[in-house]
């Protein structure tokens, strides 16, 4: 399982949590309020793997189809766009599908 695919199912597993809770009429109002927060971060996490991964696909682009090595750029953007998902994966360390190699700072 790659990164991408580990974050998909916890923020699918994050999502279903608050949806559940939010579906509960015995949930308080600030209950309420945190539930419909989590359903935007998990939102936001999904745009923000749509970005990393858009990004990550050119940059591998212009390596494959830049003959001359002009992108020299790619590699270190590759660097950070891994650690932008590394980033978001912390919160999960201690699911049993979590690679210790993502805890790189």
């Amino acid at each position: 399982m790659d990164i991408v695919e580990f974050l998909s199912e916890r923020i699918s597993e994050d999502e279903a949590a608050a949806r559940t809770l939010l579906s509960d009429r015995t949930v308080s109002k600030s209950g309420e309020w945190y539930e419909q927060r989590l359903l935007l971060e998990c939102e936001a996490k999904r745009r923000l793997i749509g970005v990393v991964e858009a990004a990550r696909q050119s940059a591998l682009a212009a390596m494959v189809s830049d003959p001359l090595q002009e992108a020299h750029w790619a590699p270190r953007s590759l660097d950070w766009m891994e650690r932008s998902l590394q980033a978001l994966a912390l919160p999960y360390f201690d699911h049993p599908d979590f690679e210790q190699g993502w805890l790189r700072p």
